[in-house]
């Protein structure tokens, strides 16, 4: 069971990418002050949860209701997952993220969402952290096994330390991105990618192995 749990607690955390994140958190909250980009955090991570429950709860049924084999699942959420980790991989250094961007005037229209609710839910909230590769995670580990309500719990339990993780991450972002540096970031990211990319061959060969196609 512990087996388990770490396994998709350090899956959930690989695909969620706090670290990567913060750049990107930096750049589109640089106009709103602390006390608001905390509220916008605890928003984005609110709305986030609730997304990931509701594919927690139904994202079994949903393979069963088009039938989709769980193998196959495995396959496509393999290639998505390379996808992502060759994003990561060759990516350029977000170095701009860094620097604050001007205060918007009165006149400016991004002060008309003064509480950040918008930019909470989009793109924070979806797709940053809940985003194609961990609603994929989700899917991909809820019909594994016989028994639903276990990879659930499990599954549950990894997502809310995920959240946690993320929402500290992204409250001290600004003194995580002067410790580590626009280029310290980059090389994590790097870093995680690699992990990740191997991760997803991984679920590939296993799908392989769930149809049939080639035997252990």
């Amino acid at each position: 069971m512990l087996s388990d749990f770490l396994r998709i607690l350090f899956t959930v955390l690989l695909v969620m990418d706090p670290i990567g994140i913060i750049p990107l958190f930096l750049s589109v909250t640089s106009q709103y002050d602390e006390k608001t980009k905390k509220s916008i955090i605890l928003k984005a991570v609110f709305f986030a949860g609730l997304v990931l429950l509701v594919f927690v709860l139904t994202g079994k049924f949903l393979l069963e209701f088009f039938g989709i084999m769980p193998g196959s699942f495995n396959i496509s959420g393999g290639i998505l997952f390379f996808l992502i980790a060759f994003g990561m991989i060759y990516s350029k250094p977000k170095l701009s993220a860094s620097i604050p961007k001007k205060k918007p005037g009165p006149e400016d229209p991004e002060t008309d969402d003064h509480t950040g609710v918008s930019i909470a839910l989009f793109p924070l909230a979806i797709p940053f952290i809940a985003g194609p590769g961990l609603l994929t995670v989700i899917i991909m580990f809820v019909t594994r096994g016989d028994s639903w309500l276990y990879s659930a719990g499990i599954l549950l339990s990894a997502i809310i330390i995920g959240l946690i993780v993320m929402f500290i991450i992204l409250r001290s972002s600004s003194l995580v991105l002067k410790f580590f540096g626009s280029m310290g970031i980059f090389i994590m990211e790097k870093i995680m990618g690699l992990i990740l990319a191997g991760f997803s061959v991984q679920l590939v060969y296993d799908g392989m192995v769930t149809l049939g196609i080639i035997h252990p």
